[in-house]
């Protein structure tokens, strides 16, 4: 099947073009700028944008990764479309082993019948934190490092396990990131209470993702920069930011993408079964969640999560801080194909690669996705 999308403007990795066309051929981009050819998707009203790639999400629309079922994993495949995002990493949380074997179970049938946005495999944020920066994981189901154990792991997924938390200053850590990427999984670090020194050390180990970025790991302080300064002064790491402006500061979203540079921040939601839901009472895995003027909080009152959708993160960081569109749309497509090793396919808009869209109006309301060439029109679920 062949389309042609006709936008106003077309966002591409490096450039803005106006009045293009893209033509879309069996799936993929074939052309950018060519002649029309195919059934023809009218967007001339509108931005056409890469799809984005949520690469760090629990949940939304009242589900959550950890019910470990097709219905919830097909519910928040077809959900996350409302938010331009095209693929995603379903993300899960500390609990016990078999619920977390449980959750890669789904996320295996997900990858292969997801009705929506795209299943790239999971992210397993956790059981291996450190407790003092649990954030909203439960501390009992916290675990001490097996290597046998993260092995175990990676291979019952087949494919289905992208990367793996690791809080650098448990026991086994260094060796626990060698090992994770050596059988071609990405290792993420946070939660986690390691000085300068040791952040360092899990870099040079081989851990290239930082998980939100100033949350849930040691701070920066003047004498002791902590996992914070670490990060942002290593150019191998990409940062994981929530641009919620409630996890972290407007600024402080502005420094780290001053720090890290556009081409190594990466916007993630971050979200919970509540995105998307009215204030009120939720779990996010087994911990019960309030949220209150969409802030989700543990009933101790720690962060938990957010309710964001990932095209407001883009907006946040264009209206708000005054970055350009196009990397502020980068940060949400293109850098996160590039922390999970998929920017060959997936991230922009460009010849050859798969047919990944989404088309916005002026106030930022998505009005089409296109994944992997097949057409969704809103409202989308």
């Amino acid at each position: 099947m062949t389309y042609t999308v006709k936008a106003r403007e077309t966002y591409c990795e490096d450039k803005v073009l106006r009045d293009a066309d893209v033509t879309v051929t069996d799936g993929r981009i074939a052309a950018v700028g060519a002649e029309t050819a195919g059934e023809i998707i009218d967007c001339s009203a509108w931005r056409l944008l890469p799809g984005l790639i949520d690469m760090h999400v629990h949940g939304g629309n009242g589900v959550d990764v950890m019910d470990a079922t097709d219905e919830a994993l097909n519910n928040l495949s077809s959900y996350k479309l409302r938010e331009g995002v095209t693929a995603f990493c379903p993300t899960t949380l500390t609990m016990p082993l078999e619920a977390i074997y449980s959750a890669i179970d789904a996320v295996k049938r997900a990858m292969k019948n997801a009705p929506g946005a795209k299943v790239l495999g999971a992210f397993l944020e956790g059981p291996y934190l450190d407790p003092k920066y649990k954030g909203a994981h439960p501390e009992g189901s916290i675990r001490d490092i097996a290597l046998d154990e993260i092995k175990e792991l990676v291979t019952y997924g087949d494919g289905a396990v992208t990367s793996i938390a690791i809080a650098p200053d448990k026991a086994n850590a260094m060796e626990a990131i060698a090992l994770v990427e050596s059988l071609g999984v990405k290792a993420r670090i946070g939660h986690s209470s390691a000085p300068y020194a040791q952040a360092k050390q899990a870099i040079d180990a081989g851990a290239r993702i930082a998980i939100h970025t100033f949350n849930a790991m040691s701070p920066l302080n003047h004498r002791e920069p902590g996992m914070v300064g670490a990060i942002l002064g290593d150019d191998r790491i990409f940062g994981e930011v929530i641009a919620d402006f409630v996890h972290i500061h407007p600024a402080c979203v502005d420094l780290v993408i001053k720090a890290k540079g556009v081409d190594k921040t990466v916007l993630i939601t971050d979200c919970s079964r509540a995105g998307g839901l009215p204030d009120g009472e939720y779990v996010l895995g087994e911990l019960p969640i309030r949220v209150i003027n969409s802030v989700a909080r543990t009933m101790e009152g720690a962060l938990a999560s957010s309710t964001i959708g990932l095209m407001t993160a883009v907006k946040n960081v264009h209206q708000s801080l005054g970055y350009h569109l196009r990397d502020a749309v980068n940060m949400a497509s293109l850098q996160p194909a590039r922390a999970l090793g998929l920017d060959k396919a997936l991230g922009s808009i460009a010849p050859g690669k798969q047919a990944d869209l989404v088309a916005i109006d002026d106030d930022f309301n998505v009005k089409f996705v296109m994944v992997d060439g097949k057409p969704f029109f809103a409202p989308f679920c």
